[in-house]
């Protein structure tokens, strides 16, 4: 049964409301009438109704400040409003601050029944809704260690590589990554049946890693494959130089436990320290290279990434070809708007990829090089291969080994990068002019053919109509096809005044065979019919061929 408090200084509305309605076939009772809004209080705080019918004005208690203090009480509950027709703007105040509805009086039976039922059918919604979230949330929470190692699974391998979306989302799974370590475990074993248990053995490991740390770490275990596992060690502070060493003996002490109990081989990679769920990546990296380098060490031994720095270290550099590839483009294409994010992404990618001095020297030599290739081809496409001024006179290999910095170098780059691409577009608009005079030659050779167009001309110089459209606009100050029908135009005039052609056949001779459309284009060009300009042109003593 829904309950209902119903509220009035007046008795007889109250004893009316609970009388004249039969409240059990609505599955409604009236637990309680309260005369006034503190008496209002005292029982709505003891019964926790679900609906509240209540007169707007009482006693020592403001309607609004009632609803209020109500939805503190109770934010669920249903309030209805009982309001005279005077009152009305001051009841649809009340229903911005939270009340439910509001019924005027005097008040119908069936006005009261309504908007109960509309109440109750809201309060079955919300109910449904929250029984639903509950569900949601309780397979979430039985979920919440699959769905979490997944997204970390994710991270891991840049699957999800938006920095908001990945803190966000970590938020959603509960997951804090401060300070923390990331350790790669490889377990095999010689026994057959062995093998086929060998993620149970990760699992065990996770479970004593849990065991030796827990009290001071949080540990997120990611399982890779039947073999490997990566688990995060994430500290909850900041480690000192003497807890970092315990930290290390416990890890050890945790794998000579795990081998002897398992009786495994076991091997364990152990990142630097990273800060923050987005270093995942770089840490998964350190432990693929570090356990990579296992041959050289014992087999009781971890493996620390920060005791591979004697070890030669490949450079991955597909990433660096890449963004070399798209710089030569924009400086091949004249484009300078995204190369200060080339730039910045690309000194970015070199301080992570633990590239040496030698290796970054080397590549922005040959990258100086390649953008010097560019200015050459710029000269011979200008026929100027001599030209002095398209080459800068820098000794790049001596100017580089000065630098001391990434940034220092990423200057002299961004200098050469910004007078070659100055220099292809200074090309590009003389180009850009070219083409424009040979289209305004066309229209003067053709411009007595019906055929002209802007598409005709366009597919005629291998351009789209769009960008001849945009170019010629820039190029001239107008359409092309306003400078096609000036020109038309001009040409016709010449006619009328020069020969003694009827109109039809003037409009035919300039390429527009339509005579009713020449006349209303010569109208709007000159102002004027061609029969006019003949005749203003003769009383202007004009020659004009009769």
């Amino acid at each position: 049964m829904y309950k209902i408090v119903i509220v009035d200084d007046d008795m007889l509305i109250r004893k009316g409301i609970r009388n004249v309605i039969r409240w059990k076939d609505l599955e409604c009772e009236i637990c309680a009438e309260a005369s006034s809004g503190d008496e209002a209080l005292k029982v709505i705080e003891e019964i926790k109704p679900d609906i509240v019918i209540t007169d707007i004005k009482m006693p020592n208690m403001d309607g609004i400040e009632l609803i209020d203090r109500i939805r503190k009480i109770i934010p669920q509950c249903k309030i209805v409003i009982l309001t005279a027709y005077r009152e009305f703007e001051y009841a649809q105040r009340a229903i911005k601050y939270g009340a439910f509805d509001f019924l005027l009086k005097p008040t119908k039976v069936e006005d009261i029944i309504n908007v109960v039922q509309k109440a109750i059918n809201e309060i079955k919604k919300e109910k449904t809704i929250v029984e639903e979230l509950e569900k949601i949330n309780s397979i979430l929470k039985e979920k919440l260690p699959i769905l979490r190692e997944n997204f970390l699974f994710n991270v891991i391998f840049e699957m999800i590589s938006n920095e908001d979306e990945i803190l966000q989302m970590a938020s959603f799974y509960e997951i804090e990554i401060g300070s923390f370590l990331m350790i790669l475990a490889e377990c095999s074993t010689k026994e057959e049946r062995g093998r086929q248990n060998t993620h149970l053995y990760l699992l065990g490991i996770s479970n004593m890693l849990n065991d030796f740390l827990s009290h001071d770490f949080t540990i997120y275990t990611i399982y890779l494959n039947n073999s490997q596992a990566v688990y995060i060690v994430s500290s909850k502070k900041e480690l000192e130089k003497e807890e970092e060493k315990r930290f290390f003996e416990l890890l050890s002490q945790l794998k000579k436990a795990a081998v002897e109990c398992f009786n495994i081989d076991l091997t364990l990679a152990v990142s630097t320290w990273g800060r923050g769920i987005v270093q995942l990546p770089d840490k998964y990296k350190e432990c693929i290279d570090a356990i990579n380098y296992r041959f050289y060490f014992d087999e009781e031994d971890i493996i620390y990434y920060k005791d591979l720095s004697h070890f030669f270290m490949y450079v991955d550099d597909r990433k660096l070809k890449n963004l070399k590839n798209e710089i030569l483009l924009s400086v091949r294409y004249g484009n300078y708007s995204n190369i200060n994010s080339l730039l910045l992404e690309l000194e970015e990618t070199l301080k992570k990829s633990k590239a040496d001095k030698q290796y970054i020297f080397n590549f922005y030599y040959l990258l100086l090089i390649e953008i010097n290739m560019i200015k050459a081809q710029l000269s011979s496409a200008i026929n100027k291969p001599d030209n002095p001024e398209m080459f800068e006179h820098i000794d790049y290999f001596n100017d580089i080994i000065k630098c001391k910095s990434l940034s220092e170098l990423s200057s002299i780059l961004r200098i050469s990068i910004q007078r070659t691409i100055e220099e292809v577009q200074k090309h590009n608009l003389n180009k850009m002019g070219s083409l424009i005079k040979k289209v305004i030659d066309y229209i003067k050779e053709n411009y007595n053919s019906g055929e002209i167009s802007l598409s005709e001309i366009s597919e005629k110089f291998f351009v789209s109509p769009s960008y001849l459209s945009r170019l010629f606009k820039k190029e001239t100050g107008k359409n092309l096809s306003d400078f096609i029908n000036e020109y038309r135009i001009e040409k016709a005039k010449q006619l009328l005044l020069t020969t003694d052609l009827k109109t039809y056949e003037v409009a035919d001779r300039v390429g527009i065979p339509d005579p009713h459309y020449f006349s209303r284009l010569f109208k709007r060009y000159t102002g004027y019919s061609p029969s006019e300009y003949k005749e203003g042109a003769k009383l202007k003593g004009e020659k004009v061929s009769e």
